[in-house]
């Protein structure tokens, strides 16, 4: 084991070589009210916050969040299928599949365990999971728990998932999973294309909006509206970490499906139900949400108007097309030089490394929200820029 940590070390301290390029593990005092957080008795704009849909301070879910550890005090009683089921739990599931247009759902202590559990609960030794090369690690791990035979095609690539399609057994289950936005490229699935050759191959699809929820569709409804609905997934997953800020996954579909989750996903069988305070606040967020679709067209046109003075100025931001916005700096070592250089900018843009992402294309994980106003963008950008000039990401005379 000694190596192991020593090369652990070793990496980290040549990353952060002094307190100033400290980006990990890094305890954020947090502005309720605004996109700021405080360091060292210095405010900054943070621009890498998960908190997509700005509701992370707003009174009513705390308000909500409350009202839960009153009535239901402040852990749960056990697991789900036994001590630990509460009509709050089944207020939130009937929410969660009321708006993703589904008839039943089932929550998840994490959207990792959701990822974990539902592959685990549909695949095993005999069938074949078809993954994306950019997958999150929860999908990796739970095709790799679940025994069944993994393969991957290359990103967003619709023929080459059908080669390898074309390939592969045609026996069990074959499942083909993809995220709809790709957290660290911004990116969307070519949805319609992949349910075309699911169904040539007699495949399911089951897609992760963890980063959709709230972020794409009209209303925030994730994947199958930004499509104008003209397309389904067989199984729809995500987190309640994100676009709505509390903890826990869920997955919404039949009751059939939902039913064998319940008896066969190891993680939500044998994990301990989510918390009151959770469970109140994501039902209050997603009740706002529905009732407050601006927030997402917000979200969308000022992430629109960053990627644009990004990329007029030189900077690469990748395909992104949503709230995400890759800022590739190059090298690990880059990455962390821009960071730190963002930060005596005034802004916190946290850096991606690898082996996360290719050390080519280490970047800053850029992140828009319903909290920053259209100053704050454009103070951003004004600081990005700044930095990478400083950088020498782009020519000093390369305009703001």
């Amino acid at each position: 084991m000694a190596p192991k940590l020593e090369a652990t070390r070793r990496r980290i301290d040549a990353l952060e070589s002094d307190p100033s390029r400290k980006n990990s593990f890094v305890p954020y005092g947090i502005d309720r009210h605004s996109a700021q957080v405080e360091l060292e008795g210095r405010k900054y704009l943070m621009m890498s916050g998960y908190s997509y849909c700005g509701l992370g301070g707003d009174e009513r879910v705390v308000a909500a969040a409350k009202a839960a550890v009153e009535q239901y005090g402040t852990g749960a009683h056990g697991v789900r299928a036994l001590a630990g089921s509460t009509p709050l739990h089944e207020e939130l599931e009937a929410e969660v599949a009321r708006f993703l247009g589904r008839e039943s759902a089932l929550v998840f202590g994490s959207g990792y365990a959701a990822n974990v559990g539902t592959i685990g609960a549909l695949c095993g030794p005999g069938d074949t999971v078809f993954i994306d090369k950019y997958d999150h690690a929860s999908i990796v791990d739970g095709c790799k728990l679940s025994g069944a035979t993994v393969t991957r095609f290359r990103h967003n690539d619709p023929n080459h998932l059908d080669q390898r399609l074309r390939a592969a057994s045609p026996d069990g289950v074959r499942l083909v999973v993809v995220d709809s936005v790709y957290s660290m490229d911004g990116d969307i699935a070519p949805l319609p294309e992949l349910r075309e050759v699911c169904d040539a191959h007699n495949a399911l699809l089951m897609v992760d909006e963890a980063h959709a929820l709230g972020v794409i569709g009209r209303t925030g409804r994730g994947i199958e509206e930004h499509f104008d609905d003209t397309v389904h997934v067989d199984v729809k997953l995500g987190t309640l970490s994100k676009g709505i800020p509390s903890m826990g996954g869920w997955v919404v579909g039949s009751p059939d499906l939902i039913r064998h989750l319940r008896y066969h996903a190891r993680p939500f069988l044998f994990s301990a139900a989510l918390a009151p305070a959770q469970v109140g606040a994501a039902l209050e967020a997603l009740r706002i949400l529905d009732r407050e679709p601006w927030r997402v067209a917000h979200i969308q046109d000022q992430s629109a108007k960053l990627r644009a003075v990004l990329t007029e100025a030189g900077m690469r931001t990748l395909a992104s097309e949503t709230a995400v916005v890759p800022v590739v700096a190059g090298t690990d070592e880059q990455a962390y030089d821009y960071a730190t250089a963002c930060r005596r900018a005034g802004i916190i843009g946290l850096p991606v490394v690898s082996p996360a992402v290719p050390n080519t294309l280490a970047r800053l994980r850029i992140a828009v929200t319903a909290r920053h106003s259209e100053a704050d963008i454009e103070f951003a950008g004004q600081a990005l820029l700044e930095a990478a000039r400083e950088c020498r990401l782009i020519p000093a005379t390369a305009a703001v």
